[in-house]
This record gives C-alpha cells, sequence and structure tokens, in this order.
C-alpha cells in the first residue's frame, strides 16, 4: 500500500505531465494565451505549477468529475478570466485569500460569470448573507464549491453530487 506521500507524489507528476500535454496540444497562438492566463493566475499567489494545475482543472484537460464533459480542453481567455477573478475580489473574497480559494475549487475560473452570479444572489437569499461581509467571504472560503452549483435537486437526485445545493 503506497504511503500517502507517494500518493501525493505521484499526483504532482501526472499534473505536470498533464500541463505538459496540455502545451503539446496547443497552437503557438493557443499556447501565448495559455501563458498569458497563466500569469493572471500566478498572479493572484499561486507559483506556475499550481497555476498549471489549477488551469488544467479549470478548464477540461484533466479528469472530467466535474465537467462531465461540458468543458473539454478548453484554451482559457485572458478578458473571461481576468473578469471572474475580479467578481471574486468585489464580492469580498480578500484578494489574498483568492489563490486558497482556487487551491480548493480551481474549476471555479472556468466558470461562466453568469452562473457565478446566480450563484452569489442564491447564497444572498437562501443563507441570508450579504456579499462583501465578513461572513460572506469567510463562507466561501470554506465552502468554494457554492460558487459553481448548477443543480437544486431539492431531494430528487440527479447524480451531479459535486455540483448540488442539496449536499
Amino acid at each position: 500500500r503506497p504511503s500517502a506521500r507517494a500518493a501525493r507524489a505521484a499526483r504532482a507528476v501526472s499534473t505536470r505531465a498533464a500541463a505538459v500535454d496540455v502545451a503539446s496540444k496547443l497552437s503557438a497562438d493557443d499556447v501565448a494565451q495559455w501563458e498569458s492566463v497563466k500569469s493572471l493566475v500566478s498572479g493572484v499567489g499561486m507559483d506556475e505549477e499550481q497555476a498549471d494545475k489549477c488551469m488544467v482543472r479549470a478548464f477540461g484537460w484533466g479528469a472530467q468529475s466535474y465537467w462531465r464533459e461540458s468543458k473539454v480542453e478548453e484554451v482559457p481567455k485572458f478578458e473571461d478570466v481576468e473578469a471572474r477573478l475580479d467578481f471574486l475580489v468585489e464580492i469580498g473574497v480578500p484578494e489574498d485569500k483568492v489563490a486558497d480559494l482556487l487551491a480548493k475549487v480551481p474549476e471555479i475560473i472556468g466558470c461562466d460569470l453568469s452562473l457565478l452570479r446566480e450563484n452569489v444572489e442564491y447564497v444572498e437569499k437562501n443563507y441570508f448573507m450579504k456579499r462583501k461581509t465578513r461572513n460572506f467571504a469567510n463562507y466561501l472560503l470554506r465552502t468554494p464549491q457554492a460558487l459553481g452549483n448548477n443543480v437544486d435537486c431539492a431531494g430528487t437526485c440527479v447524480g451531479e453530487c459535486n455540483r448540488c445545493w442539496v449536499r
């Protein structure tokens, strides 16, 4: 049985391999676009390896447990990712905590801005919290997946538990 350290190392290697595979599948223009977005993601407090890992998951280059084939090998647009990162700060996530949020659920920077807005409204309405407050920011830092939820089973399971409000 492999140790926890060996398992982490294996995941790290597979993530690096995934990042290398991304570059090998892209055109020169797309590589430049990928690198510019990576520098933006690095700017929130992640190193290059963390930023690559974040982007691999956020844009469907890795496992599809989150996206379920709705986002496959997308090349991110700088303006879109910048708008999503700005939105996180706008709703009250401290700038120095954005990297922590993305480390937990990197797919957030791959979600449409309209979905992020809808989910902020959902949290405000159903959990009686206001954006730009400490409680709201703390909630998002504890459960960042709430920003990417797109299913409300309300007792009738549709099998997308990783993006459901019921859990």
